[in-house]
């Protein structure tokens, strides 16, 4: 098996079994003390309660077709990070890392919209005074694996085409 499918099933193992064991852990434990905050670093970390119909922060959560619509877009992203494992080299194990936690995310998250008709979300960080809306483990591999691929599939001066090269030494 190559070293890039690997990775992929590592990443997308743990990560869904992470996802799916805080959400469940979530439900259990911090949904009946729903509205009570867990203050794990004051200032900075806690833990809320939350189920968010919607997309990401919550967007589109008063429409009535967005369970659905966020199910094909899930189902979508999984498509596109298949199309992206088949074409990657068998030794790149770092994409097949980030791959991997792209569709840990978007399984985590379907789940959630198949089985409960929306995402369990209780992670809440603040920095510097600004608190980021709550997520969940899936949300963050899934910052994670995009975070990774934009270092990864950018431009490589190296390998910029001839042309690009000769614009650049023009300007």
């Amino acid at each position: 098996m190559a070293a890039k499918y690997k990775a992929f099933l590592i990443a997308i193992l743990l990560s869904l079994a992470l996802d799916q064991g805080s959400k469940i852990w979530a439900r259990h434990s911090l949904k009946p003390k729903y509205p009570d905050v867990v203050t794990v670093i004051p200032g900075f970390f806690e833990l809320r309660y939350s189920e968010n119909t919607g997309s990401a922060f919550g967007l589109f959560r008063s429409l009535p077709y967005a369970r659905y619509l966020f199910f094909v877009v899930g189902i979508g992203a999984l498509w596109v990070v298949s199309s992206y494992l088949r074409r990657a080299k068998p030794e790149q194990r770092r994409l097949g890392v980030e791959l991997g936690l792209l569709a840990g995310g978007a399984i985590g998250n379907i789940i959630d919209r198949a089985a409960f008709s929306r995402v369990t979300d209780f992670i809440v960080w603040k920095v510097a005074g600004h608190e980021w809306p709550t997520f969940n483990v899936a949300d963050a591999a899934l910052v994670l694996g995009v975070i990774g691929l934009l270092f990864d599939l950018r431009p490589d001066e190296k390998n910029a085409p001839a042309a690009s090269k000769a614009q650049k030494r023009r300007t």
